[in-house]
């Protein structure tokens, strides 16, 4: 039942979103918009979004510890790409793990504790880029809830460096003698890593990999949009489009990334005909091709989609 619930608000946010988007819309100037785009442009950006996930998979090899190849660590993030674009339950981050796991000879602590790093170094990337925008724009972004789970988190893991009793102390409140003992796993995992040399070069890798995603955006905006090349522009709609993909929503931010792009181009005087056909067209292009790579990943990679989903409810087992 909780499930269900489940898939029908992140449905019910994509379709509000959508109408959001299409409100007011007149569908011949839409469908001229779409027209505009060139198949070699197209080509281009489709081809940059792929590359965007070779730094990621280094930063990977990184958080493992030399232990995959460069191009495992790619695969591995194309993996998690894949399944996160189809099903709604984030299990991408379980299948990245559950490979990982496999690959580099690690437990599933490890591979979670490493998925952990990029995922929340990635959240940390974000506030500060959406901080940076509000205030460049002097537009009041909802970065509340992001602001609590990433402040929330650097409390706890600051926690966890200066008084790790009190933080394994919370160890009692996790139900199930297993899933504790994989808690307590995790925490100590955590732990060892917190050095200010590990942080560091952890950042540096999360710099380099934002810094190509920003760059196959603005080629996106400026190549195959054809708008002229706006620093502010291509970090706005960045950010804006980005923090929608934050949400729950539907498999691969659909009708969420739409919205988001009509709102962010909407600050910039773009009518909403254009700006839904250009955040149609990226999302396409970044959802399509990376999809297809990641399901290729998986279907090569023996892995189940049973035991995902059974890994992810109990992690401890």
């Amino acid at each position: 039942m909780r499930r269900i619930v489940s898939l029908i608000a992140r449905f019910g946010l994509a379709a509000a979103c959508l109408g959001y988007a299409l409100w007011g819309v007149d569908f011949s100037r839409l469908g001229q918009a779409l027209g505009e785009f060139r198949v070699r442009d197209m080509f281009l950006y489709a081809l940059a979004v792929l590359a965007t996930t070779l730094v990621p998979g280094l930063r990977l090899r990184f958080l493992t510890g030399s232990r995959i190849t460069p191009a495992t660590g790619l695969q591995a993030c194309l993996l998690g790409l894949g399944v996160n674009n189809v099903l709604p339950a984030r299990l991408g981050e379980m299948a990245k793990a559950v490979y990982l796991r496999r690959e580099a000879s690690i437990s599933l602590g490890q591979a979670l504790e490493a998925v952990f790093w990029e995922r929340f170094f990635d959240l940390s990337a974000l506030l500060c880029l959406g901080v940076a925008v509000a205030a460049l724009l002097g537009q009041s972004l909802i970065l509340y809830p992001l602001l609590a789970i990433v402040g929330g988190g650097w409390a706890f893991l600051g926690l966890l460096k200066l008084r790790p009793g009190a933080a394994h102390a919370c160890l009692k409140l996790v139900p199930g003698q297993r899933l504790r003992l994989f808690a307590g796993e995790m925490l100590g995992l955590l732990q060892t890593r917190m050095q200010a040399g590990f942080l560091l070069r952890l950042a540096g890798w999360t710099g380099l990999c934002w810094l190509g995603f920003i760059s196959a955006g603005a080629l996106g905006l400026c190549l195959m949009a054809g708008f002229p090349f706006d620093p502010t522009l291509v970090l706005t709609f960045f950010a804006v489009t980005t923090l929608g993909f934050a949400l729950p929503a539907a498999p691969g931010g659909m009708g969420v990334y739409e919205a988001s792009a009509v709102l962010a181009l909407g600050w910039f005087g773009v009518d909403r005909e254009r700006a839904f056909a250009v955040g149609l067209a990226l999302h396409m292009l970044q959802y399509i091709p990376v999809t297809l790579a990641g399901l290729t990943v998986l279907t090569t990679s023996g892995l189940s989609l049973a035991d995902l989903r059974r890994r992810a409810e109990a992690p401890g087992l």
